[in-house]
């Protein structure tokens, strides 16, 4: 129905009297002129909608999720409790809570933590009072027991159905929820090593037996040529139990490298190595160190109901995440957010202490204005990430007051009497969904190395100013805004 439609039915009345007529027609231009209104209103264009939030697509069957702003809005969110709900670990007493090295920590789904010690290759559980409850594994030969090596450690993961898998070298041990041996088997490594020069644990992650899956680094490939490369690159490997097949996951970026010249009279890592890089390399030697102020990749595993890697490079706020059963990356992660800047002080502390293979008495003359170690200008926000036991990824930020952090700086002095001023950790976490929307951030305890993120809890590690160790559990609520 038009308005001129409207407008003739008020303007042809049954005849009355002449103030009724008026009135009539006075009600009748009113109407119409508001019916004018409106539907010149109507006829307007309307508003542009706003911009979408992200867009997801599909390239050769991998999932691209680009963010530009998130889900929750102002005063939504996931929250966690101020205080934590569970601490365990003390400077004298109960002597099962005096952690000497904690190695991984795990949560059981009756509430049940378990810690290991990595020293004792021991797991501990405790109730959700702190009480113990049981212990397994620990040094030797006997069932659950396993050896020390030098260049490897016992780590600690939970697989589905809360059975407690200990890794230590070439030994998979596996224990029930509460404390019962499962399984105790090694890799045959005598056949696993006609592949070459290869070698467990020697990625840049921790679990390396991931359900059936063994995944490792290929150091085969560390000749002479490669060790002149400007790039150093990292093969992750994948076979399975059988050993009868071995194929390549991938081969992700690690670093730059910068050519420094080393003084093998002086070694940090102790006489014996001393004389041995003396015997082996003379006096002084060129190498090619990673530089540490320069672009990098990093590798995580996440290792609940399916295993997953994790990549990502501190250049972008891009993360790869890899499906390890099946060898394929199913998902890319990409959020716009702005970049941060090293300070002066950081970047000297970050180059000083990053090249670890340079004598002590020549890093003090390190220069990060040196155009040797390709210094990025900024960084991508995004210092690490996990998956938690939903599946959500969590990517804990670097210092950033431009996003919300209150930037605040940490002043402790080193073993040789420098002083140093360096950005605290934030604490802050960018939440996406499994399906890589971003939802929006979650403060967590900026102290705390968060181990594992469960359905309703943060379980996490920290230490305090005598360095004493201490496991933290909080309570997360997942109730504030769309999850």
């Amino acid at each position: 129905m038009t308005s001129q439609t409207t407008l003739l039915r008020f303007a042809s009345p049954l005849p009355r009297d002449r103030r009724s007529d008026s009135r009539q027609r006075s009600l009748g231009f009113a109407v119409a002129g508001l019916l004018a209104l409106f539907a010149a209103g109507c006829s307007e264009t309307p508003a542009e909608p706003p911009p979408p939030t992200f867009t997801a697509t599909d390239s050769a069957g991998v999932r691209v999720v680009v963010n530009s702003a998130p889900q929750w809005a102002e005063n939504e969110g996931w929250q966690v409790t101020p205080d934590p709900v569970l601490t365990l670990g003390t400077v004298d007493y109960p002597v099962e809570q005096q952690f000497l090295r904690l190695g991984e920590v795990t949560r059981l789904s009756d509430g049940t933590v378990v810690v290991l010690e990595i020293d004792d290759a021991e797991l501990r559980a405790f109730d959700p009072s702190g009480t113990l409850l049981w212990t397994a594994g620990g040094i030797g030969d006997g069932p659950g027991e396993t050896r020390p090596y030098d260049d490897t450690r016992a780590v600690l993961t939970r697989l589905p159905g809360d059975t407690l898998q200990l890794q230590n070298g070439q030994a998979r041990v596996r224990f029930s929820s509460g404390g019962g041996l499962l399984e105790h088997v090694k890799v045959d490594y005598t056949r696993f090593r006609r592949w070459g020069r290869i070698f467990l644990q020697y990625c840049p992650f921790s679990a390396y037996f991931l359900q059936d899956a063994i995944v490792f680094c290929d150091t085969a490939g560390l000749d002479a040529s490669d060790a002149d490369s400007p790039v150093r690159e990292q093969a992750v490997m994948r076979t399975d139990w059988s050993l009868d097949g071995l194929d390549t996951l991938g081969t992700f970026f690690r670093a730059v490298r910068a050519s420094v010249e080393m003084d093998y009279s002086v070694v940090l890592a102790g006489p014996e190595y001393t004389d041995l890089m003396r015997e082996r390399f003379g006096g002084r030697r060129t190498h090619r160190v990673s530089s540490p102020l320069g672009p990098k990749g990093i590798l995580r595993v996440g290792v609940r109901d399916r295993p997953r890697l994790l990549y990502a490079r501190n250049d972008r706020y891009r993360i790869e995440v890899w499906d390890i059963l099946t060898g394929a990356l199913s998902m890319v992660v990409e959020r716009r957010a702005p970049r941060r800047a090293r300070t002066q002080e950081e970047a000297t502390y970050t180059l000083q202490w990053g090249v670890m293979m340079l004598p002590g008495n020549d890093r003090s003359d390190l220069d990060p204005a040196d155009d040797r170690w390709q210094a990025l200008d900024s960084l991508s926000i995004a210092e690490d990430f996990l998956l938690d036991e939903l599946g959500f990824l969590w990517v804990r930020r670097s210092p950033s007051p431009s996003e919300g952090d209150e930037g605040l700086t940490s002043e402790f002095t080193d073993y040789t009497g420098k002083e140093w001023t360096l950005p605290r950790p934030s604490g802050l976490h960018d939440v996406f969904r499994p399906d890589g929307v971003y939802l929006g951030t979650v403060q967590l305890p900026h102290d705390l190395e968060v181990e594992e993120i469960g359905a309703d809890y943060v379980l996490g590690k920290t230490r305090d100013g005598l360095d004493v160790e201490y496991v933290r559990v909080y309570g997360l609520d997942r109730g504030g805004g769309p999850g």
